[in-house]
Formats: C-alpha cells, sequence, structure tokens
C-alpha cells in the first residue's frame, strides 16, 4: 500500500514538473529581425553593448539607443565591440528582437523584450 502511494507522488510529481516545463518555453511569443544602421556606443558589463538608432531618417533628433545583452560567435570574431576604438563608428546591424510574456509573483503580466546582434558590417 505504502508503495502505490509514493508511486502516484512520484508520477504526479513528475506529470506537473513536464507541465510547468512546457509552460516555461510557451512564454517566449514573437520573435522578428531587424537590419538598420546604428552608431556603436560603448559596452557596459551591466547594460552590453550600446548603439545609438535613427528611427526617423528624415529627422536627425530622433534616435533611440538599443541596447543588446547578446551577440553571434559571427558578431565577436567580425568586430571587436569591447574595444573604444570602434566607439563612434557606423555599422549596419542585424538582431533579432525576442519578446517574452511571463508572469510575476502577483499574477500580473509582464511584456519585455531582449535582444541578440546576429550580424554587424562597418560602413
Amino acid at each position: 500500500m505504502n508503495t502505490k502511494n509514493i508511486m502516484v507522488f512520484v508520477l504526479m510529481f513528475m506529470v506537473l514538473s513536464a507541465n510547468a516545463f512546457s509552460n516555461l518555453n510557451d512564454n517566449k511569443q514573437d520573435k522578428k529581425k531587424v537590419t538598420t544602421v546604428g552608431v556603436f556606443d560603448g559596452y557596459d558589463i551591466d547594460d552590453g553593448y550600446s548603439f545609438l538608432i535613427n528611427i526617423d531618417p528624415d529627422d536627425e533628433f530622433s534616435g533611440d539607443t538599443i541596447f543588446i545583452m547578446e551577440i553571434t560567435d559571427e558578431v565577436l570574431k567580425t568586430v571587436n565591440l569591447k574595444s573604444k576604438d570602434v566607439i563612434g563608428k557606423r555599422f549596419e546591424i542585424t538582431y533579432e528582437i525576442t519578446e517574452i510574456e511571463e508572469e510575476d509573483e502577483n499574477g500580473f503580466l509582464e511584456v519585455y523584450e531582449t535582444y541578440k546582434l546576429v550580424q554587424i558590417k562597418k560602413l
């Protein structure tokens, strides 16, 4: 009898764990690639790699800064972005934006984006 109870408990635990794992994988909602021209603004260990992006080509003051925490090995081989020599240089960059939805401890849905640099070319 005791063995049956333990077996039922273990099976329930496995089913609930598998369900929780599948819910974690469902959090990623949308992934898109963007290619644009940006000026490299530097690297910071907390913020990552920052690029100044001009949002509206007709308005020189419509810039925005994006912070990229992840970069591919291909990009690392192309340009040393941790060097101060490339700060202020223009690059054509391609990055992936992944939108993630997570539920916080209070049950509220939080949506945030992560950026991954996948390609870079000096201009």
